[in-house]
């Protein structure tokens, strides 16, 4: 099926689900002391950038909750590193040339950038996740007159091409049996959300976090989504990437990471009624966070920890991707994923 039309706008909130964050280069940090009264010598350390979606370094789900509850400064620095997080306007696509350049070490994004750098030989693996259920929703505007996904068809939709939103707009034309020909498709890249309140647009296809902030502003109303259990097949994760080479110059710099997304999993676990404050931000209040995690308040997904259920999702990915020939090439799942930093944390 072909794309029938795209327009060209921009709307970062679309393009922060569908890709993703990452790290990169080393430096050295002097650190002291003012209030010692002995001086302390000078440890230089490693830094790991940490490159995010967006331009204020916007980090999402474990990844937000372990920075928030201090765990990856603490294993970072005890493995002789320090993370600085830098924004990516253009998230995936721009994450990618930074992985291929060797201007980055690691990436914490959704998988299907991530499998089409690996798919044009950026020699990358996954090695955990910041989280193994995250959900998609398309959101109609206020006077579009949709009231399920089944009236997309003839409509004007917002949805990014190339990304995991465009995988789930497409999965639910063939669900209600909708040419994807018939729907103007406005590929938004930063200005999503005027668009559909000025009425350009009928509806949004958006994370599900967004679109339950947007209807809670009163600018539509959700028409589907992925928090439901019949639609659980259409979750992605976000995986932490890494280069080949970066794990051979800083492997202690990936089990760390891995160790403090742990301990913020367990956390959340353990103590589920404080997530929603640690991971508030301007755009997501607690009180949107309670019904983006009510279909699931045990925060199991938040393991770093690959599942049979996390791999057969990124397949789903990879099997759509090749088939809309997004690839460049066919991948060896074998050679994707690298559980060694992971089982290492975990000892």
């Amino acid at each position: 099926m072909k794309i029938k039309k795209l327009v060209k706008v921009t709307s970062l909130a679309a393009t922060i689900l569908a890709f993703g964050f990452l790290f990169t280069g080393c430096g050295k940090e002097t650190t002291s002391s003012a209030n010692e009264t002995n001086q302390t010598e000078d440890k230089a350390e490693k830094v790991i950038k940490i490159a995010t979606p967006g331009q204020n370094n916007a980090l999402v789900e474990n990844a937000l909750l372990a920075e928030q509850l201090g765990y990856v400064k603490e294993e970072l620095s005890a493995a002789g590193c320090r993370a600085e997080y830098v924004g990516f306007a253009q998230a995936g696509p721009a994450i990618n040339e930074a992985l291929a350049a060797g201007e980055v070490d690691f990436a914490v994004y959704n998988e299907l950038p991530a499998l089409v750098a690996k798919s044009n030989g950026v020699d990358i693996k996954i090695i955990a996740t910041a989280t193994q259920s995250y959900n998609y929703a398309v959101i109609a505007g206020k006077d579009s007159g949709i009231k399920s996904a089944a009236d997309l068809e003839g409509k004007k939709v917002i949805v990014t091409a190339g990304t995991i939103l465009y995988k789930y707009f497409m999965d639910l034309c063939e669900e209600y049996d909708i040419d994807p020909d018939s729907v103007e498709q406005i590929n938004a890249l930063a200005d999503a959300n005027s668009v559909l309140a000025s009425g350009n647009a009928d509806a949004y296809v958006t994370a599900y976090s967004a679109a339950l902030s947007l209807q809670d502003q009163g600018l539509g109303t959700i028409v589907a989504d992925t928090a439901t259990e019949d639609a659980a097949s259409e979750r992605t994760g976000i995986a932490l990437v890494a280069r080949s080479e970066a794990l051979k110059e800083n492997p202690d710099a990936a089990t760390a990471l891995i160790k403090a997304y742990d301990r913020a999993s367990k956390y959340a676990q353990e103590n589920p009624d404080k997530v929603y404050d640690l991971l508030e931000t301007e755009n997501s209040p607690a009180a949107i966070l309670k019904q983006v995690y009510a279909y699931d308040t045990s925060f199991a997904y938040f393991s770093p920890f690959f599942t049979d259920q996390y791999k057969e999702l990124v397949k789903n990915q990879y099997d759509f991707a090749k088939n809309n020939h997004l690839l460049g090439g066919d991948i060896n799942f074998d050679e994707l994923f690298d559980s060694a930093y992971a089982d290492k944390a975990a000892e």
